[in-house]
C-alpha cells in the first residue's frame, strides 16, 4: 500500500507470464508433479517428447492474445468419508496445466505479502504441520473451545466475477484477468459431453488452491480483526475459543462473513465442541485424555502436557493407509519380493513421516508387525504361515530395504512436544 492510502498494482505482468523461462520452470513443475492427462489425453511422457515445440507455441498464443484452454476431463472419485459417495475432479490438460503454472508463478508473489498468518494451505514455507503447532499452542493457552465447521462445496461455489474482482485489486493487466477469466470458464467434458463453468474453480487444477486463498483472504482478515483465533487450510478450517458464548459468536460471525462471499456451512458437518470430546483437523484427531500420564517424573523427556492433550491419526486416514498396503501387497500381485517393497516404501515413509510426531508409538509398532505379515502372506500365499523362516526381519530391512514406521519416530530424548 502506497503512502496516499493506495493499494499498489502490477500493470504489465502477461509478458513475464509468457516468459520462455518461466513456461519451462512451469513445465519443470507440472512434470514433477506427474498425474494424468485431459481430455486431448496426452500424458506427461507424451508431451515431455514435444516439450520444446509446445512451450513454444504456448508463448506464440500467450503473447498474441490466441491462447484458448481446453474443457477439463471431469472424473469422479470417492469422497473419503462417505465411499459410496463421489466428488467431481478436474483435470486440465497437460498444455492448460502448465499454462496455469506459468500464471501462478507470477501470481503468487504478488498475493503472498497480502495472505493472513492464519492460513497455511498451500504457501510457500508453510505446512500442515505449523497449522497443527499453531493450533496446540492456542489450546495450551487456554483456548478449549472449537468450532469446527466445513464449507459446503467450496471448489463449486467460488463466484468468477468476486474472484476476479479480488485479482483486479492487485493487477490491473487486463489480459491477466482475461486469461484467468478464460481458465475459470473453460468448462468441462463428461461422458463425451461439454457442460459450462458458470461458477467454480476446478479440484485439481494448478492454480485453483491459489485463487482459493485469494478468495478466502478477506474471511481470514476479517476474522482475525474480529479477535478469533481462526486456523485455516485451504478450505478446511477451525476457530479455538475460550468459553462455548464466545464460540457461538465466532460461528455467527463467520456464516455473516462467508455469505458475503456467496459461501454457506454444511450444517451437518459444523458444529462447537470441547477438547474434551475432541475435533479432527488436516487428518489428526486431537482430544484431551480422561486420564493423566502414568509414567514416573525420571522417564518423561517431553515438555509437560497439563491438559493430558493427544493427537493420533484420524480413523478415516489409517483405513485409507492399510487399505493401500492391503491392496499393494495381494497375494496375486505378480511382484517380485524387492519390487513390492519398493511399492509399499513410498506409502509407509509418506504417512509416517506425517504422523510421526503424533502420539504413534504402539500405533506405528502395531502397523509395523501387520504389514510384515502381509509381506509373508503375499510370498508364501496364506495368512498364518512361517515365512518368518525364509524371510527373517533383519533381512527385510537391511537387504530388501522395507521401511520402518518406528524408525520415522523422533528419538525420545529429544524435548520436543508431540505435535511441537
Amino acid at each position: 500500500m502506497k503512502e496516499d492510502g493506495t493499494v499498489k498494482k502490477v500493470h504489465s505482468l502477461i509478458d513475464k507470464v509468457y516468459q520462455p523461462t518461466n513456461l519451462r520452470m512451469a513445465w519443470d513443475m507440472v512434470k514433477a508433479n506427474k498425474g494424468s492427462g485431459g481430455i486431448d489425453n496426452v500424458g506427461i511422457i507424451d508431451f515431455d517428447k514435444v516439450a520444446d515445440e509446445e512451450l513454444v507455441k504456448l508463448h506464440n498464443e500467450l503473447k498474441n492474445d490466441t491462447y484458448k484452454p481446453m474443457p477439463v476431463r471431469r472424473v469422479y472419485i470417492p469422497k473419503r468419508n462417505k465411499p459410496n459417495e463421489k466428488r467431481p475432479l478436474g483435470i486440465p490438460s497437460i498444455r492448460d496445466r502448465v499454462c496455469q503454472q506459468a500464471l501462478k508463478n507470477r501470481l503468487e508473489p504478488i498475493f503472498e505479502p497480502e495472505f493472513s498468518d492464519c492460513s497455511y494451505g498451500y504457501r510457500p514455507g508453510r505446512s500442515a504441520h505449523q497449522a497443527m503447532r499453531k493450533i496446540y499452542r492456542e489450546i495450551m493457552l487456554g483456548h478449549e473451545w472449537v468450532v469446527d465447521a466445513d464449507l459446503r462445496d467450496f471448489f463449486g461455489n467460488v463466484e468468477h466475477e468476486a474472484l476476479l474482482d479480488m485479482i483486479a485489486e492487485k493487477v490491473s493487466d487486463s489480459r491477466v484477468l482475461k486469461l484467468t477469466r478464460s481458465m475459470l470458464k473453460a468448462g468441462y467434458m463428461d461422458q463425451g459431453k461439454k457442460y459450462p463453468t458458470p461458477q467454480g474453480t476446478p479440484q485439481g487444477g494448478v492454480a485453483s488452491p491459489l485463487f482459493s486463498n485469494i478468495y478466502l483472504n478477506p474471511f481470514d482478515h476479517k476474522m482475525v480483526e474480529k479477535g478469533h483465533l481462526l486456523t485455516r487450510f485451504a478450505d478446511d478450517w477451525v476457530i479455538l475459543c475460550k468459553t462455548r458464548r464466545e464460540a457461538t459468536q465466532a460461528l455467527r460471525d463467520a456464516k455473516v462473513i462467508l455469505e458475503t462471499l456467496g459461501l454457506t456451512l454444511h450444517p451437518e458437518k459444523t458444529r462447537i465442541t470441547h477438547i474434551s470430546k475432541g475435533f479432527e483437523f488436516l487428518g489428526y484427531k486431537v482430544k484431551q485424555a480422561q486420564r493423566g500420564l502414568r509414567l514416573p517424573l525420571h522417564k518423561i523427556k517431553k515438555g509437560p502436557n497439563k491438559l493430558n492433550l493427544y493427537a493420533i491419526p484420524t480413523r478415516k486416514s489409517l483405513e485409507r493407509f492399510m487399505g493401500t498396503i492391503r491392496n499393494r501387497t495381494k497375494r496375486r500381485v505378480p511382484l517380485k519380493l524387492y519390487e513390492l517393497i519398493q511399492s509399499i516404501n513410498p506409502v509407509i515413509r509418506g504417512w509416517g513421516n506425517y504422523y510421526r510426531k503424533a502420539h504413534v508409538r504402539k500405533l506405528f509398532n502395531k502397523l509395523q508387525r501387520w504389514i510384515l505379515r502381509r509381506i509373508w502372506s503375499h510370498r508364501r500365499k496364506r495368512w498364518r504361515n512361517a515365512g518368518w523362516k525364509k524371510y527373517p526381519v533383519k533381512m527385510l530391512y537391511e537387504v530388501y530395504r522395507l521401511e520402518n514406521l518406528t524408525s520415522l519416530i523422533p528419538d525420545l530424548n529429544r524435548k520436543t512436544a508431540s505435535i511441537r
